[in-house]
């Protein structure tokens, strides 16, 4: 025979139980569900709902946000309940109501029940007992005492075709006795089997016992502490994710001609790792995101894959001319050309003066002239670094270098301290005017040395060699560049972004669910053949993940409108140039199948290019070079 100590045992173990289950569960919903569940079936309730707590905004720095003001017996503060899982037994059974509700596989009411916000008021019992705090154990909700602050709405009764009678309300409390939500018990069943219908639900269930109301109490409370948890887990993953998604546009709002790079890259990632895990057979048979939180974790990696750019100055990721630094210095060299041209000029009205020839000084300044505007005509033509700049140019380049003009002024005022001190360390600057310089040159002053701290840091298994000087600004050293806009120094900086990037990532206690986001963001430059960097890693130490990046990080920066130093590249341009990746064993060739084969390309294409760039590609091209590349 049952003693009230075997009862009191039983559910003592039930509750320890419980407490265990609540504390392995992250998901809020399956939570509550649970919670709700395990209350029934402590009580043998045929139905219950949890409403949980929502705050209205808050002050912030002393500015009232807008709401509406609170009416009579709500709560003062504007609060509202949400009206987040309702089961009901009986309902469930088929009895009433199913064509206005929608029954899970967990047992759970949804639709127009749930998901559902009303003001916190007294007026209402769940109201009431969120507002006080107290619970309210009624053995008959129609026939509550009219004198009292609260009352039964039985419009849900009505709609769902239902009979509610007793009802224990209980507050979900914190230690603090902040009241975080309600948990709401329906119709204690006689017999826990039993199906109520409105015409026996009072004959057949009962009021709620005291034993049972402690009971739910515990639950409750216990229910306030883990809901709190994982709200408190939920705001931080929401906070975590918001300032991942705030640095990266911070990175892409750094420059204007990168913006959105770190926004797009992800996108694409993900629609070429959907892809890859929708696969059955062949390479990605096996590959799939088991959990949620690793699908998260990617999409952090993609989001961060840049971040080390924070470090990179704008005068370089800007860079479209050989001559820009934080300007376009070829304005300098202009107005040199500018002297020059002056200087013919004046050399021509003293030669009127002394009564020289007239024609001859005529025809000696137009061919000055023009020898100068065809000199600083090949001079901005270089600037651009749009062609491989060959040997023969560098030679031609330090041909017209080697003029000489005359500075009149002193070329140390004006400056600050520390730029006044290198120049003055160096002569001619400071030297007595006028006084001669070349048209071009290379400068001591140009080239900034590389500090200890700005060496490569050990440890990581970098392999990416840091020239001698930090910078070099010199004017010849820079019109020499052979392919591009970027020298050494600079490039070096460029790539430098992704060692920075994974220190700062490497650096942070993340979570074992977030371990895998530094790899994810910091293997986009490396390559299959090894020759990628910052580690030169081979294809045996890359993941499926880590070359999805690559890919996505290349197709973006092709297809991109942004760039000032290069114009968009149109769909089917991009697709051969990435193809060409394939066949250099950059990329992984079986996810530039895929990429076809799905039409990834396209997709992300639609969503982000410029209508002007989507023209048709000839998949069957590539994807017949991949066969052939296979067979053989």
């Amino acid at each position: 025979m049952e003693t009230k100590s075997t009862r009191s045992h039983e559910n003592l173990l039930e509750l320890l139980e419980i407490s265990a289950a609540i504390g392995g569960e992250g998901d809020l919903l399956a939570l509550l569900e649970l919670i709700l569940r395990k209350a029934r079936d402590l009580t043998s309730a045929d139905a219950g709902s949890i409403f949980l707590v929502e705050k209205a905004p808050r002050r912030r720095f002393g500015v009232d946000q807008d709401q509406d003001p609170p009416l009579n017996g709500q709560s003062p503060t504007g609060d509202t309940l949400w009206f987040a899982v309702s089961q009901n037994a009986s309902l469930e059974a088929g009895k009433a109501g199913l064509t206005r509700i929608d029954v899970s596989e967990h047992h759970a009411i949804h639709s127009q029940l749930v998901d559902i916000r009303f003001p916190i008021s007294e007026e209402r019992l769940v109201g009431w007992s969120a507002l006080t705090g107290e619970a309210l154990n009624i053995p008959d909700v129609y026939e509550l005492d009219p004198a009292l602050p609260y009352r039964f709405d039985d419009a849900m009764d009505k709609k769902l075709g239902y009979r509610a009678v007793s009802m224990l309300t209980v507050p979900m409390r914190l230690m603090s006795g902040e009241v975080v939500g309600v948990l709401q018990l329906i119709n204690r069943k006689n017999n826990s089997s039993e199906v109520l219908t409105p015409e026996n639900a009072r004959e057949k269930s009962g009021p709620f016992e005291s034993f049972d109301q402690a009971l739910v109490e515990a639950l409750a409370s216990l229910a306030a502490v883990s809901v709190e948890r994982t709200k408190l887990l939920d705001g931080q993953q929401a906070l975590l994710d918001s300032i991942i998604a705030l640095m990266a546009g911070a990175i892409d709002a750094k420059s204007e001609y990168t913006g959105g790079h770190c926004a797009r890259v992800p996108e694409l990632a993900m629609l070429l790792a959907q892809a890859a895990e929708a696969e059955d057979e062949g390479p990605f048979a096996n590959f799939s995101f088991d959990t949620p939180e690793a699908w998260r974790e990617f999409r952090i990696g993609a989001w961060l894959h840049d971040c080390g750019k924070l470090t990179t100055p704008e005068h370089i990721v800007d860079k479209a001319t050989k001559l820009e630094t934080r300007w376009n210095r070829i304005h300098e060299i202009r107005t040199r050309f500018e002297v020059l041209l002056r200087d013919a000029q004046i050399k021509r009205l003293e030669g009127l003066l002394a009564g020289e020839n007239p024609e001859v000084l005529d025809k000696a300044l137009a061919d000055r002239e023009s020898e100068l505007r065809e000199q600083f005509a090949f001079i901005a033509e270089s600037n651009l670094g749009a062609e491989k700049f060959d040997q023969q140019s560098v030679e031609g380049l330090k041909k017209i270098a080697n003029q000489s003009w005359q500075r009149h002024f002193d070329d140390t005022l004006g400056l600050a301290w520390e730029e006044r001190e290198l120049r003055t360390s160096h002569p001619p600057s400071g030297t007595a005017l006028p006084a001669e310089e070349k048209l071009l040159s290379d400068q001591p002053w140009h080239r900034v040395p590389r500090s200890v701290s700005q060496k490569v840091k050990e440890g990581y298994g970098f392999k990416l060699n840091a020239p001698e000087n930090l910078a070099n600004f010199g004017e010849i050293h820079n019109l020499s560049i052979d392919r591009g806009t970027l020298t050494d120094e600079e490039r070096f900086k460029i790539n430098d972004h992704i060692i920075q990037t994974i220190q700062m990532l490497e650096s942070l206690p993340l979570p074992s669910s977030l371990w895998r986001v530094p790899e994810y963001a910091g293997t986009h430059h490396e390559a299959l053949t090894g020759k990628g960097y910052p580690r030169g890693l081979k294809a045996e130490a890359l993941s499926i993940p880590s070359r999805i990046m690559a890919i996505a990080d290349i197709f973006e920066a092709l297809t991109a409108a942004d760039r000032p130093y290069k114009k968009a590249k149109s769909l089917s341009e991009a697709v051969d140039i990435l193809s060409g990746f394939r066949d250099r064993g950059h990329i992984d060739p079986d996810l530039f199948t895929l990429f076809l084969e799905r039409g990834i390309y396209r997709i992300y294409a639609e969503q982000f290019l410029d209508p002007s760039q989507i023209d048709e590609v000839d998949v069957s091209r590539y994807l017949d070079a991949a066969a052939q590349r296979r067979a053989s």
